[in-house]
C-alpha cells in the first residue's frame, strides 16, 4: 500500500476523538461525563481552558444542557462570564454561558449561572441578551429567573 495513503488515513483515524470536541475536558462536559470530568480536572485540566472550538467546558455544558456538568464546572471555579471566542454554528464570538442556557430553555443551568454571579446584562453580537432569547422562544420558568 501506497504511503502516502496510508499516513494520513492513519492519522485521521487516530485523532478522530481530538477532532470532535476541543479539550477532553471540553468533550467530557458537553457529554455530561461528570467521572470523567473529575479525573481529567484533578489530572490538571483547567475549567476556563478555551478549546480548538474558541469555547470553554462551561459554555458546551450550557449548549448541550448538561446540568450536572455545568454545575460541577462552576463549583471548580469555572468563569459564567467566559465568552466565546470562534464562531461555532449559528453562534458567533461574544456569546455567553448564560445566553446559551436560555437560548434553550435550561432553566436549572440558568438558576446555577445566576448564582454564580452569571452577567445577565451581556450581549451577544446580535445585541441580544439571554432574557431577550428566552422572551423570543417564550421560556416563561427562564425569563422568571433573569432581571428585566
Amino acid at each position: 500500500m501506497n504511503l502516502r495513503v496510508l499516513v494520513p488515513a492513519l492519522t485521521m483515524v487516530l485523532c478522530a476523538p481530538a477532532l470532535q470536541g476541543g479539550t477532553k475536558l471540553s468533550r467530557a462536559a458537553l457529554d455530561g461525563n461528570i467521572a470523567q470530568m473529575t479525573q481529567l480536572m484533578e489530572a490538571g485540566e483547567k475549567v476556563n481552558d478555551i478549546d480548538k472550538w474558541g469555547w470553554t467546558p462551561l459554555l458546551w455544558a450550557c449548549y448541550y444542557g448538561q446540568e450536572k456538568a455545568a454545575v460541577l464546572l462552576l463549583e471548580r471555579g469555572a468563569d459564567p462570564n467566559l465568552l466565546t471566542i470562534k464562531s461555532y454554528g449559528r453562534y458567533q464570538p461574544g456569546t455567553s454561558p448564560l445566553i446559551l442556557a436560555a437560548y434553550y430553555g435550561h432553566a436549572k443551568i440558568v438558576k446555577a449561572l445566576l448564582d454564580h454571579k452569571a452577567d445577565p446584562a451581556l450581549k451577544d453580537s446580535k445585541g441580544q441578551t439571554a432574557r431577550d432569547y428566552a422572551e423570543s422562544f417564550s421560556f416563561a420558568e427562564v425569563v422568571a429567573l433573569l432581571p428585566k
